[in-house]
């Protein structure tokens, strides 16, 4: 209900001026709630309004009375005079873009005018940074004066100039109350009495409720304080279904997600459903988001963006998957598997995707059918956008037509099927589009990208909060409760660590007069006082009020905050708020017994080759989900070449240099020079297909990274190869078509195989770690050289070996020999004979062979939960991942042992 006093006032014909805008905004809402309570249809709009928005509408009149002709600066177009000012000093030559030091210096020009200190400035700077400041600041007022601007900051004291000089006493309503004003700054206390003299009746309101209880709850840790609070909360619920109730964070921005998360969990568990409206949730935040970080604007910004060059890749593949970039339902699907199995999965993925690229990334795709709308919209886009000439220099308010244009082009923000707080969202956006047109104030022409830049810094700086929904839990900062009034208080972070905030002088302004003035950050015990005022405004704001802290924070133990010390608190156990927790329901889990068989494997060659054996061995239901049913998990992007297609050009270079050369005899006979050139040759060859790729300067570079690599790594490589027993190239990268081993038939690419004097050496080259006891036990993790050796038609087998093509001391061959002779580092874990290894090996592959065949689909990790530590069938198995942190402790205390 609206408070009497407020609806008294109004009533006189008042204006209520509040101390921030969740004041005006609710006291708006219980207006218009009474009315409709007297059965009204229709009413004047209450003059409600935050101190912002009644200094400018007083500022307004006086510009319609004739008595002021000066343009009242917003915040776009102080910062512009900062950055013009800033941009002309010599000694910031050296900086890349002042915007930074601009928004600085206009928080303490702010500063500076809220104290009344702008005439005291001059002589006191103490520091190059003040001194400059003192500088900047000079120059800010003579560029005002000379142009006929006023700064935000300088209102109050024009407001007090004209109201003695008679100029708003009839622009003014005869009474003003005040309301939610912890204090009042030296300038508006001056205002005040200015109107105060002009015959204007102002008034404080202090609006306090009666104390029923005051209650304090210390709490073990941070982490549980969330979880008290919210089931603290749901009991005030329990108890009065109709209460309102505030909970109050300092810092709130930093804990919004946690916040989220719990209450979502403790009062609302059946939103936890993802298809569950959140809108509908019990509780809202009063404090709103950076428009920028709305996904709409987000996406807005980077559209614009896209139209000026590459976005990184991560940017292209969020607008791949937004709604608000071709907003066609139907194409939604096709979209994510062009973004996860095309784009992602780019022979050569560069780190920034052009608008042009992604086009013919688009229209060589074998879904370009199925995306014709996406496609369409990307080729108007990129129409709009070779149609302006964006390096020419044009009005801000033409560039703000032509980003509409563009973002049109997009179907961005088409208003089909939108929701409340997307429409609001959309008007937020319009308005900065407004604002900036509104940097045509200085008659200023600037290029596209720097028009986008400042679009960007106003949505960045612009707060988005969606209308009220009126739930009965509002969570906000110490600040914006401020001129309300609750049922029930719930104070988070009131430890001595937490509350008060910690306050900063400001760098540019000198700190004795900071002291003087009294600025906040510049005097402890101001400070203290003041953070004492508001607790204690907030304690006064409801009947019932609970502080809460955690007695270990991050930062360390802390007690209660001595901001609280005026207050009597009554201590109350943790168990008091939550021994009314009631445990979650589990549900039997169903079981059914399945007494289905898998349909036979076709007599066919099975794609998968010795990677199926690799997953039969390390879990049988894994081999099944990856290659019976193509259960895949989505892959990792990383820029360039990935590590698997680096792998296969150290293969194919390899290949083509062998193929040439044949015998190591021939690589002797080579000079130096002759074999460097025939290496560079090779290289080249395996990267032409990644040549036809290239088109940017990065891919370029990359691939001359990628050459050198090759040469540093390749080149050690050959100089070990002439270190070895003498051999020849049998084969190089054979591919062996539907070869049997046991009922499977597979197909297999055999890297190498040379004869030396013993008889075969079968190489499978590696460049990663590689060891040799991956090939023993039952159920080996390296099945695929023991595959090639049960292959092998060769009379006698000399050696099996990884080629370990890896920079460092592990280059080499190592593996299983018959001889010491043979050039391979042989493990001191290895077989007596070769022989009798090769046919436990033809054993063990068989029978892994014959479980795939059969569906033997267990889910049994050959090592548990080491082996589930990267499977991504984990949501098909249901293996508990919470045994994964055990293993880790105790693989830890096993390594330390």
């Amino acid at each position: 209900m609206l408070p009497v006093e407020i609806a008294q006032a109004l009533g006189r014909g008042a204006a209520v001026v509040t101390g921030n805008q969740r004041a005006a905004r609710t006291l708006r809402v219980a207006f218009d709630r009474q009315q409709r309570s007297l059965g009204l249809d229709s009413w004047k709009p209450p003059a409600i309004m935050a101190w912002d928005v009644w200094t400018a509408d007083l500022w307004h009149a006086l510009l319609v009375g004739g008595h002021t002709s000066k343009l009242l600066l917003n915040r776009a177009q102080e910062h512009a005079v900062w950055r013009k000012i800033l941009e002309a000093d010599e000694e910031l030559r050296s900086l890349r873009t002042v915007d930074s030091l601009a928004e600085m210096a206009a928080q303490a020009w702010s500063l500076l005018c809220g104290h009344n200190g702008q005439a005291r400035l001059r002589g006191a700077a103490v520091s190059s940074d003040t001194r400059a400041f003192q500088r900047w600041s000079s120059k800010f007022e003579q560029q005002c004066r000379a142009d006929g601007l006023l700064a935000r900051a300088q209102l109050e004291s024009a407001l007090q100039a004209a109201a003695s000089a008679g100029q708003l006493k009839a622009e003014t309503t005869s009474e003003v109350v005040l309301l939610g004003f912890d204090s009042l700054t030296p300038a508006q206390l001056q205002l005040v009495e200015a109107l105060r003299d002009a015959g204007v009746k102002i008034d404080e309101l202090p609006i306090a409720i009666t104390s029923e209880q005051q209650l304090i709850v210390t709490i073990a840790e941070e982490r549980e304080e969330l979880r008290v609070a919210a089931l603290g909360v749901r009991k005030l619920l329990e108890q009065n279904s109709r209460a309102r109730i505030a909970v109050i964070v300092p810092d709130l921005e930093k804990q919004r997600a946690a916040i989220d998360r719990v209450f979502r969990e403790i009062l609302a568990p059946e939103l936890e459903d993802i298809t569950a409206n959140a809108n509908s949730e019990p509780f809202e935040f009063s404090v709103g988001v950076m428009l920028a970080d709305t996904p709409m604007a987000a996406a807005a910004l980077d559209l614009l963006r896209w139209c000026t060059g590459a976005l990184p890749l991560e940017r292209v593949s969020r607008l791949l998957l937004s709604p608000y970039l071709a907003a066609i339902k139907a194409e939604y699907g096709v979209r994510a598997e062009f973004d996860a199995f095309e784009l992602r999965r780019a022979k050569l993925l560069r780190p920034e995707i052009s608008l042009e690229w992604s086009i013919k990334a688009i229209e060589g795709s074998r879904r370009k059918s199925k995306l014709t709308g996406l496609l369409n919209k990307l080729r108007m886009m990129l129409v709009a956008s070779n149609r302006l000439t964006k390096s020419a220099l044009r009005p801000h308010s033409e560039w703000a037509e032509a980003m509409r244009e563009l973002l049109a082009a997009a179907d961005w923000g088409a208003g089909k099927g939108e929701d409340s707080v997307e429409f609001q969202t959309r008007r937020k956006w319009e308005s900065a589009l407004d604002e900036l047109s509104m940097l045509d104030f200085d008659g200023q022409r600037v290029g596209f990208v720097q028009a986008l830049d400042a679009l960007a810094r106003i949505a960045q700086q612009t707060m988005f909060a969606p209308e009220s929904r009126e739930a009965p839990v509002q969570i906000m900062g110490p600040l914006e409760a401020a001129g309300s009034t609750f049922d029930a208080i719930w104070f988070m972070r009131s430890g001595d660590l937490s509350w008060p905030l910690p306050r900063r002088a400001n760098p540019l302004l000198p700190w004795p007069l900071q002291r003087d003035l009294q600025m906040p950050g510049a005097d402890a015990q101001w400070d203290a006082n003041q953070s004492q005022r508001m607790t204690e405004r907030i304690a006064a704001s409801a009947p019932i009020t609970v502080f809460t802290y955690a007695a270990e924070s991050a930062e360390g133990r802390q007690r209660l905050s001595s901001a609280m010390n005026g207050l009597a608190l009554e201590a109350v156990a943790v168990k008091a708020i939550t021994a009314a927790e009631t445990a979650p329901t589990f549900i039997d889990t169903e079981k059914i017994e399945d007494m289905g068989r898998l349909q036979p494997l076709p007599d066919q060659v099975i794609h998968g080759g010795a990677e199926i054996l690799r997953l039969q061995a390390a879990c049988g239901f894994r081999a099944f989900a990856e290659r019976r049913l193509w259960s895949t998990e989505l892959r990792t992007t990383e820029m360039g070449l990935d590590a698997a297609e680096r792998g296969t050009i150290v293969h194919l270079v390899l290949e083509s240099f062998w193929n040439e050369v044949k015998t190591q005899s021939a690589l002797k006979a080579m000079q130096r020079s002759e074999r460097e050139a025939l290496l560079n040759r090779c290289i080249t060859t395996a990267l032409q297909k990644s040549e036809k790729l290239s088109e940017t300067s990065w891919d370029a570079a990359y691939l001359d990274m990628q050459r050198e690599r090759l040469r540093n790594l390749l080149g050690p490589w050959l100089d070990l190869e002439l270190a070895r027993p003498p051999f020849e190239v049998k084969l190089s990268e054979k591919k062996l078509e539907g070869v049997q081993i046991g009922p499977l038939r597979l197909s297999v690419r055999v890297d190498r195989i040379d004869i030396g004097e013993g008889g075969d050496i079968i190489i499978d080259y590696k460049t990663g770690v590689a060891k040799p006891s991956e090939w023993l036990s039952d159920r080996p993790d390296a099945p695929q050289l023991p595959l090639y050796a049960v292959l092998s038609e060769a009379e006698q087998l000399e050696a099996v070996a990884f080629g370990q093509v890896r920079a460092g001391k592990d280059m080499g061959l190592q593996g299983f020999a018959t001889s010491a002779d043979s050039g391979i580092r042989v493990p001191k874990q290895h077989p007596d004979d070769l022989e009798n290894q090769v046919a436990e090996w033809r054993q063990v592959l068989t029978s892994l062979a014959e479980d795939f065949y059969h569906g033997d689909i267990r889910v049994r990790p050959k090592s548990f939960p080491s082996t589930c530590a990267y499977c991504a069938q984990r949501l098909l198995c249901r293996i508990d991942p919470a045994s994964f942190d055990q293993d880790d402790e105790e693989t830890t205390e096993a390594e330390r042992d």
